[in-house]
């Protein structure tokens, strides 16, 4: 893969701003999905009292 110089890239300043803003937009959109995934396997792991095994074993 051969990568450009970024002036050759960003042509303007609104330009990167913009694409600024939207990996920043996708960065806190997979966020989000990451939180939620997260606090389904943690409701599924209450339900079947996988965490409450840990801490009375520990």
């Amino acid at each position: 893969m051969k990568f450009r110089k970024i002036e050759e890239v960003i042509s303007s300043p609104m330009a990167y701003k913009n694409g600024f803003q939207k990996a920043q937009q996708e960065y806190e959109r997979f966020l989000e999905i990451k939180n939620r995934l997260n606090q389904i396997k943690a409701r599924q792991q209450l339900k079947q009292g996988e965490l409450f095994l840990e801490v009375i074993e520990a």
